[in-house]
């Protein structure tokens, strides 16, 4: 009489492995993106890196403004916007600003809103010039007589 299962006959490539302690299942590894949060705007999360902080501070009169936090290290409580004038758009809908930064009233957002377009338009590539200011002449091939723009299956001439 045999003690041993089917199993160990196969071999240690038969048998199912389920993960321990002392066995664990290979992981790969996640990359780290580092500190991860949501936009109040579209709600979607990002890199700390990827959004701006937007605080409230008060003025001289009493009254709470929003403020970017270019560096991301004034004090209190702070809402993460991704730099988009549609997330922007979408939290003053919701008024997300005054949930986020636990506030009650109206806030003003110009400040917010000249940061994301200032932002906004560091982002998009700006046309390289050659200084010339003029506009290309089309070329003519000399064996056919025909502009290089023109249509290479055309039978006029």
């Amino acid at each position: 009489m045999r003690r041993h299962g089917r199993l160990t006959e196969a071999g240690p490539e038969g048998r199912l492995s389920s993960p321990s302690r002392r066995t664990p299942d290979p992981v790969p590894p996640v990359p780290d993106l580092g500190p991860v949060r949501t936009c109040v705007g579209c709600r979607s999360t990002g890199p700390r890196s990827a959004l701006l902080r937007v605080v409230l501070e008060r003025e001289t009169t009493g009254d709470p403004v929003l403020v970017v936090d270019e560096r991301r290290r004034m004090p209190g409580r702070g809402a993460w916007l991704h730099p988009d004038p549609h997330c922007l758009e979408l939290a003053v809908r919701r008024r997300a600003f005054g949930r986020a930064l636990r506030h009650a009233g109206t806030l003003d957002t110009e400040a917010v809103s000249g940061a994301v377009t200032r932002h906004a338009d560091q982002q998009q590539p700006q046309p390289q010039h050659d200084g010339a200011g003029t506009t290309p002449t089309p070329t003519v091939d000399r064996e056919s007589g025909l502009e290089a723009d023109g249509d290479p299956m055309s039978t006029q001439r």
